[in-house]
């Protein structure tokens, strides 16, 4: 695409040096690293860098189109056409739409939003579909995901020109859809903007990132972006349709902001657009009743726990309203269904006591997660849990109710770390363990978390549960500035294969 092609759809740009409008742009990138001859580089003013204090070097790199909000020192000097914008953060988004040629409007786009839940809802979506013989891309927390080739996840939702790019690459393939995670953060920052939505599902809203947002109704209302968004893009003859899940008191916020079909789903409120009940659990797996349109009809899925049933009726309602499928037809694709990884995963490597793997990182999630293991524990098993907090220089007060919700539950509890980041590892544990120091109950706190995995595994006895919580299916820590590699599923596995040597 020629760069005036691509700069013509910016309202505010002021452009400075126009021999190179007719060049060819070979790149969109935001990263100095990935500059290449007439590649278009984006300065963005990050939390550690400033693409501005670049513009030189990227320029020697090759790129011919620079989008500034600060203009260098004479501009006219430099060998690149420079355009100075209000805000490269939004224009990126515009930009990328306009380079991969609107990817979003090619695909069904299905976003998933809040606390809990995205990413088992998001991926029940997508094997869903794929059981029914449709080709889906997947876009957050495991993994990114384009047909068939799965890729590192570097954020829950990337930014704006990595989000296009991803949706050109599934049109590229022949996906037919895009499920998506929708965080706040992406929300609130305007990653999805330009992103051409047709159904959004909230899931729930509790405690969790309020060093971003500052309150809980300032989160809410990063949420509610994405219902406004709906229904407000570039193809308004396309369906549009709003899941709300009625149990959380926070889905009348996304309703009043949406201009889209709603419907709801619930295991509280029988008048929901569905609605589950008589749910029993065994042997790990869960089975239950919904009532829909008139109809009723046993459902069984291979995870635990009550909040993944909700998980599923939003996929349920996903299938069923949005793609039109039949009852029996969902029903079949979900005998299907094998689990999400790191969600209530059960580790079974032949020994004799319970291993869960979970990535409850949130005080809500780590409760539920413990309320449903607390529920089918007999007298004679010991709950043993390991845990650190994700937010290493985030949300520190989220540290004591989770510690507290640990000592609540737990008969043995191994505190590590998770994701420090800066902190020292003692400092995050110390803040979570907050008043209970001079409890009776056994706590450790060992920093590798590796070790503490081999420690939790070595504890247990005959038919007690260890629940690894955290992590999940993440597969890095954050330790300073680095993303370390790290499995804790295969961790846990290789913990258990040195006790039984």
């Amino acid at each position: 695409m020629e760069q005036k092609k691509l700069i013509n759809v910016l309202y505010d740009a002021h452009v400075i040096n126009t021999q190179y409008l007719e060049t060819e742009v070979s790149s969109l990138v935001n990263d100095t690293r990935k500059v290449k001859k007439n590649s278009c580089f984006i300065a963005i003013k990050g939390e550690n860098f400033d693409g501005h204090q670049a513009i030189e070097d990227v320029i020697n790199k090759g790129a011919k189109l620079i989008i500034v909000e600060d203009l260098p020192q004479d501009p006219k000097q430099l060998d690149a056409t420079i355009v100075q914008v209000t805000s490269t953060f939004r224009t990126q988004a515009i930009l990328a739409n306009q380079y991969y040629n609107e990817p979003s409007t090619k695909l069904n786009v299905v976003a998933v939003t809040g606390t809990n839940g995205k990413t088992t809802t998001s991926n029940m979506i997508s094997q869903l579909l794929e059981s029914l013989n449709r080709k889906t891309g997947v876009i957050g927390t495991l993994h990114y995901k384009v047909g068939d080739k799965y890729y590192p996840a570097v954020n829950t939702t990337p930014n704006a020109l990595e989000m296009q790019r991803l949706f050109n690459a599934m049109v590229e393939t022949d996906c037919e859809d895009a499920i998506i995670e929708a965080s706040s953060h992406a929300l609130a920052l305007g990653r999805l903007s330009f992103t051409d939505i047709d159904c959004a599902i909230f899931t729930n809203l509790t405690r969790e990132h309020l060093d971003f947002h500052s309150t809980m109704e300032g989160y809410a209302n990063a949420k509610s972006l994405l219902f406004s968004q709906l229904g407000q893009s570039f193809h308004n003859d396309r369906p549009r349709l709003a899941i709300l899940n009625m149990d959380d008191p926070y889905h009348t916020t996304m309703a009043e902001v949406t201009s889209a079909d709603i419907v709801t789903y619930s295991l509280e409120h029988p008048q929901a657009t569905a609605y589950a009940h008589s749910i029993t659990e065994k042997n790990g797996k869960t089975e239950f009743i919904i009532d829909y349109k008139k109809e009723t009809f046993t459902v069984e899925i291979p995870m635990r726990g009550s909040y993944n049933v909700s998980n599923y009726l939003a996929a349920f309602l996903t299938l069923s309203i949005y793609y039109q499928y039949t009852i029996d037809d969902i029903v079949k694709a979900t005998q299907d269904f094998t689990g999400v990884t790191g969600r209530m995963q059960v580790v079974d490597e032949g020994q004799d006591f319970e291993v869960i793997v979970d990535f409850a990182h949130s005080p809500d999630a780590l409760e539920r997660v413990m309320q449903e293991l607390i529920e089918h524990k007999s007298d004679d098993q010991k709950l043993i849990a390991l845990m650190g907090h994700s937010g290493g220089n985030r949300d520190s007060g989220m540290r004591e109710p989770l510690g507290n919700i640990l000592f609540k539950y737990a008969d043995e509890i191994v505190f590590t770390a998770d994701n420090p980041r800066f902190e020292p590892v003692e400092k995050i544990v110390n803040e979570m363990i907050g008043l209970h120091h001079d409890d009776n109950k056994p706590y450790s706190i060992i920093k590798d978390r590796a070790v503490a995995v081999q420690q939790a595994i070595d504890i247990a006895q005959k038919n007690d549960i260890v629940l690894f919580a955290g992590k999940g299916g993440e597969p890095y820590q954050v330790i300073g500035n680095d993303n370390i590699p790290y499995d804790e599923v295969q961790t846990v596995i290789n913990a258990i294969h040195r006790k039984q040597l």
